[in-house]
């Protein structure tokens, strides 16, 4: 006879059971927000559709608005994670790079979130709401983010530009979650790699390498 006990199962605390559930129906939600876009996405599919009950959902966030905001913030942990992992070794303006490609990063091994997280950001435009806020919170971290970049580089010796740090960080949102836009309207026909690609080199043009002689800089920005 063996002697051995058998292997208890180890109870989770009512924290993880919710962590989980939680989980699974942000998982839930990213994916019928890109089959169906958050207009006709309900809290109680998603509930259901996640395994659970059709009112799990609702009894915890109260409404669909104060859920999409607790899933915003959860996908903008998913993101922030992958950008801290490529931005923190850098200093200065080489930050703003590397934040792009952080965002290539986050296409090839998150797509369906990154879908999901800017049609919640574009859907919650025309009416005032808890997503309209986080939207605008997350929009001015990165402004601020963006403008310290290149205040570093600046204080360094780093780079020339023209451009204010306020000035530059409004260009370099604008280009970036423009062309997000494009890929969400036709992701056939938007090679998006490509594209931010070509955001880099266009953010590089606006803050010239301050070892380059003037002449070599503006002929630079002139060609290009």
């Amino acid at each position: 006879m063996n002697g051995d006990s058998p292997t208890k199962k180890v109870r989770q605390t009512q924290a993880e059971r919710s962590a989980q559930s939680d989980s699974q129906m942000f998982e839930t939600a990213v994916r019928l927000i890109v089959d169906r876009g958050p207009s006709k996405t309900t809290l109680t599919d998603i509930g259901v559709l996640a395994g659970y009950s059709r009112g799990l959902a609702a009894y915890r966030y109260g409404t669909k608005d104060v859920f999409f905001k607790a899933l915003i913030e959860h996908l903008n942990d998913l993101w922030v994670a992958e950008l801290d992992r490529t931005v923190k070794p850098l200093r200065g303006i080489g930050r703003t790079a590397a934040a792009v490609t952080a965002l290539q990063n986050f296409v090839r091994s998150h797509p369906d979130h990154l879908r999901a997280m800017y049609k919640l950001y574009y859907d919650s435009i025309d009416h005032h709401s808890e997503t309209t806020q986080k939207l605008d919170e997350l929009q001015t971290i990165q402004r601020t983010l963006a403008a310290q970049w290149l205040q570093e580089g600046l204080d360094s010796g780093q780079v020339v530009t023209d451009f204010t740090p306020e000035d530059y960080a409004e260009q370099y949102c604008s280009l970036v979650f423009g062309a997000i836009y494009q890929w969400l309207v036709n992701p056939e026909k938007i090679d998006l790699h490509k594209l931010l690609e070509n955001c880099k080199r266009t953010l590089a043009l606006m803050v010239p390498d301050a070892s380059q002689p003037k002449a070599n800089r503006n002929a630079t920005t002139n060609n290009d």
